[in-house]
């Protein structure tokens, strides 16, 4: 007899459903598409993934879907919540994030102190050197046959073929 499965990885608290205590602008709205919003990030840092969406007087909006474009400008679009109507904003309205769903953008550029530099931040294995130190290099003559390697001595030249 089993005891039934244990879930994997830590259950999270759900998230509070109330309007947050700070909030901070992110962005302006730019145009309607589709069902969605296009909003232009005004603020230094990143915005989490379906993060909530508020105006300034703390009435949720919706959720952010997706961020694009250069980062340097970039822009993410709102999913709106239910009964809000995409074409109700104007353009160059404010829209505000709670300030705890922000992260800084050095923790997405590549050797930028603070973040934690992405994949492959350990100290590779190199080369090695193997057995006493020495490595797996190539001895005296450096493996090229016998007396290979072109002549470099006083003396006639043999084998030019030129037969003088």
């Amino acid at each position: 007899m089993g005891k039934g499965g244990k879930g994997k990885g830590k259950a999270r608290p759900p998230e509070p459903e109330g309007p947050p205590e700070e909030i901070e602008e992110l962005g302006e709205v730019m145009h309607p598409c589709e069902d969605e919003l296009v909003v232009k990030c005004t603020n230094t840092r990143v915005p989490h993934f379906n993060a909530r969406i508020f105006l300034e007087n703390k009435e949720e909006v919706g959720k952010l879907d997706d961020v694009f474009g250069p980062i340097n400008r970039f822009c993410f679009t709102l999913k709106p919540s239910e009964g809000i109507k995409v074409g109700s904003f104007k353009k160059g309205k404010k829209l505000f994030i709670d300030s705890m769903k922000l992260l800084p953008m050095s923790r997405f550029l590549p050797n930028a102190p603070g973040g934690k530099g992405g994949k492959g931040g350990g100290k590779g294995k190199g080369k090695g050197k193997g057995k006493d130190g020495k490595g797996k290099g190539k001895g005296k003559d450096k493996g090229k046959g016998k007396g290979g390697g072109k002549d470099k001595g006083k003396g006639k030249a043999k084998g030019t073929g030129r037969g003088f």
